[in-house]
C-alpha cells in the first residue's frame, strides 16, 4: 500500500517540529533557560514559605497534643511528687506495720491511688497499703531499678494489687549509703484514660496515646481507633523517645495521609503520641513548586503561539509545497498569507524559481533520454539486421559447399551469429535498452537450437529460468556460452536409464548476489574414476575453449560433472551494475 502525501505530511510534522531538533522543542529549552533564574528564585521563596508554614503547623499541633495529654501529664507529675515525699517520710518510720498503717490512711484520703507501696534494696515490699508483703523481684521496674536507679512508669496488672490495669509511677529512694529502694505507686489506667476533653472539638485529634521510654503503651484515648491500623508501616514507639518534640506526616495502613506529633510529657519517662488530619501546611511537596511550574508553562504558551503564528505554521505550509513538489511535481499555489514575514516569503519566492528550473532541467533530460533511447532502438535494429544478412550470406555458402565438415563449421558459426542478432532484437524490443531479461534471452537461444538441424525430434528440453535484468556486456557472453554448451549437449545427450533423452537449461539467483547457470543433458553412466570435465572427448575442441573464455567473461570459471547418468556444465557469476563513466554527463 503506497503512502499518500496526507500521511507523509503528517508524519514529518509529528516527527519534525517535536523531535529532539525541532523547532518547537529548542524554544522551549531557550525560553526554560531564560526563565530559570526567575524560576529558582520563585521555588526558593515558595519553598520558604512552604517550609514556615510547615513550622507553625508543627508548633501548633505539638502543642495541641501537648496540651491534650496535660491530664496524663499532671496525674503522673504529682504522682512523683508524692513518691518522692513519701520516700523522704517513710524513712523516718521504725516498723513496717506503722509504715503500712500511714500509706493505708494516705489512699483514704485521696483516692486516686490503688496502691501505695515500699520496696527494700531486697526487692521485697514490706511497707504497703495493702495488707501483706510483695515480692517485686520478678517486676519490670525491679529489673530497670537494679540496674540503673531511675523514675519509672510502666503499666500492668496484678490482682494483689488492683482487678484492673494500672500505671505504676516508681521513683528511687537513695542516700549517702547508695540506694535503698523504691517507692511505687499504682494509679488506675481507667482514671487517667478519659476522653480528651482539654482540646476544642474542632480540633481533636484521632488518636492520643501515652507511653514510655521503652514503647510500652499506657493510655490510648479513643479505644475505637486501634493503634495498628493508624501506624505507619516502620513506626516504632520505642524510637520516638527524645526530649525534643517532632512531627511528621506519613500515610496510615489505609492509605490516609496523617500526622504524627510526638512530644514529651514526663521528661525521659512519659510520651505523648498525636495522630492528627493531615493540616495544608503538611500538603504534599510537588504542591511547592506549583507556582513557578504555572508560571513556565504560561510563558511557554505564549512563546509557542507567537512563534506557530508568525513562523511555525508558514514553514509547515512550506514543507508541504516541497513534499508536493517531491512527490508529483506539483507547484504550490500562486499568492502567500498576508501575515507570513519578508524573510519567509523570500524563501518561498527562491523555492518556486528553483522548482521552475528544476521543471525546465527535467523536461530538457526526458527528451535527451528519449532521443537517446530511440538512437539507441534503431542501432541495435541495424545490426540485428545485418547480422541476420551475414546469416543469410552464410547460408547461401552452405548451400555451394559440397564438403561436409565446411558445412558444419559454418553452421555454428551461424549458430553464433544468430545467437548475437538474438541478443540485438531482445535489446531493440525490451523498453530498457541498457538491460536484458535473461530468461527470455535463453529461451529464445533454446528455441533457436530446437529448430536447428542437430536437434532430435524424440529430444526432451527442460526449462527452469528466473527472471533477470542483465547488463548487454553480460548478455553476449551469457548466450553465446549457452549457445555452445546447448549445441554440445544436444549433439552428445544419449537415452538414460529410463530410455528418455533429453536437454535441461537453468538459471536461478544464489545467496550473496550471484547467479548460476547450468546445462545438462543425458548420458551414459561414468566409471568410476569419471567425475570432472577434465577426461573425455568433450574438453577438447574449439567450442570448450569458447565456453571457458566465455565463462571467464561473466566472471566466474565453467565446471563440468559427469555422473549418475548426467552431464552437467555449470557457471556461477556476480550481477553487474550500470557504471556510467564522467562523460556520459
Amino acid at each position: 500500500m503506497t503512502e499518500t502525501t496526507g500521511e507523509r505530511d503528517r508524519a514529518a510534522q509529528a516527527g519534525g517540529w517535536f523531535s529532539a531538533h525541532g523547532l518547537v522543542l529548542r524554544v522551549v529549552a531557550f525560553l526554560t533557560i531564560a526563565l530559570m533564574p526567575i524560576g529558582l528564585i520563585a521555588i526558593y521563596q515558595t519553598a520558604e514559605f512552604q517550609r514556615e508554614t510547615l513550622r507553625r503547623s508543627e508548633l501548633s499541633l505539638l502543642a495541641l497534643t501537648a496540651q491534650a495529654g496535660a491530664p496524663v501529664e499532671q496525674t503522673i507529675e504529682r504522682a512523683f511528687g508524692v513518691a518522692e515525699a513519701l520516700g523522704v517520710v517513710i524513712d523516718e518510720l521504725d516498723d513496717a506495720e506503722s509504715c503500712s498503717s500511714y500509706l493505708d490512711r494516705y489512699i483514704e484520703g485521696r483516692r486516686l491511688y490503688a496502691m501505695i507501696g515500699l520496696v527494700d534494696a531486697d526487692g521485697i515490699m514490706r511497707c504497703s497499703s495493702l495488707d501483706a508483703p510483695l515480692d517485686m523481684r520478678e517486676t519490670r521496674i525491679w529489673e530497670q531499678m537494679s540496674v540503673s536507679p531511675n523514675s519509672i512508669v510502666t503499666l500492668s496488672q496484678r490482682t494483689e494489687i488492683a482487678d484492673e490495669p494500672v500505671i505504676n509511677v516508681a521513683s528511687p529512694i537513695e542516700t549517702g549509703n547508695g540506694f535503698k529502694g523504691y517507692v511505687q505507686l499504682a494509679i488506675p489506667q481507667r482514671r487517667i484514660a478519659s476522653p480528651v476533653s482539654s482540646v476544642s472539638p474542632d480540633r481533636k485529634p484521632i488518636q492520643l496515646v501515652t507511653y514510655n521510654e521503652l514503647g510500652e503503651v499506657l493510655t490510648v484515648q479513643n479505644a475505637g481507633k486501634p493503634l495498628e491500623d493508624l501506624l505507619p508501616e516502620g513506626f516504632d514507639l520505642s524510637e520516638q523517645t527524645g526530649l525534643r518534640a517532632t512531627a511528621s506526616a506519613a500515610r496510615a495502613p489505609s492509605g490516609e495521609r496523617l500526622v504524627y506529633a510526638v512530644t514529651p510529657l514526663v521528661t525521659g519517662a512519659v510520651f505523648a503520641l498525636g495522630i492528627w488530619p493531615a493540616a495544608e501546611g503538611f500538603a504534599t511537596p510537588w504542591l511547592t513548586n506549583l507556582f513557578p511550574i504555572l508560571m513556565w508553562a504560561a510563558s511557554l504558551l505564549v512563546a509557542y503561539y507567537a512563534i506557530h503564528r508568525l513562523v511555525i505554521r508558514h514553514v509547515r505550509r512550506l514543507g508541504r509545497s516541497m513534499r508536493r513538489f517531491g512527490a508529483n511535481r506539483q507547484l504550490p499555489p500562486q499568492g502567500t498569507a498576508g501575515d507570513m514575514s519578508r524573510e519567509l516569503r523570500e524563501i518561498e519566492g527562491e523555492f518556486v524559481q528553483m522548482a521552475g528550473n528544476i521543471l525546465q532541467d527535467e523536461a530538457r533530460l526526458e527528451d535527451q533520454l528519449r532521443e537517446r533511447g530511440i538512437l539507441l532502438k534503431e542501432v541495435h535494429h541495424r545490426v540485428k539486421n545485418n547480422l541476420q544478412l551475414i546469416s543469410s550470406i552464410m547460408s547461401m555458402q552452405m548451400r555451394r559447399t559440397q564438403d561436409p565438415a565446411t558445412r558444419e563449421i559454418l553452421s555454428r558459426l551461424q549458430d553464433r551469429v544468430l545467437g548475437l542478432a538474438t541478443i540485438h532484437r531482445t535489446l531493440y524490443e525490451s523498453e530498457d535498452v541498457g538491460r536484458v531479461n535473461a530468461a527470455r534471452l535463453l529461451r529464445e537461444i533454446v528455441a533457436q537450437q530446437s529448430g536447428a538441424s542437430g536437434a532430435r525430434p524424440e529430444m526432451t528440453t527442460r526449462l527452469d529460468l528466473e527472471d533477470l535484468e542483465l547488463l548487454p556486456d553480460q548478455a553476449v557472453p551469457l548466450s553465446l556460452l549457452t549457445s555452445e554448451a546447448l549445441a554440445n549437449a544436444m549433439a552428445n545427450a544419449t537415452p538414460d536409464a529410463e530410455g528418455t533423452t533429453w536437454v535441461s537449461v537453468s538459471l536461478r539467483r544464489e545467496n550473496g548476489g550471484t547467479v548460476r547457470l547450468e546445462i545438462s543433458n543425458s548420458a551414459p553412466s561414468a566409471m568410476p574414476d569419471q567425475k570432472t570435465a577434465s577426461k573425455g572427448a568433450r574438453a577438447q575442441g574449439l567450442g570448450m575453449n569458447l565456453i571457458q573464455a566465455f565463462a571467464a567473461q561473466l566472471g566466474g570459471p565453467s565446471e563440468t560433472l559427469h555422473e549418475a547418468g548426467i552431464y552437467r556444465l555449470s557457471t556461477g557469476f556476480p550481477v553487474r551494475e550500470m557504471q556510467y563513466d564522467p562523460q556520459d554527463y
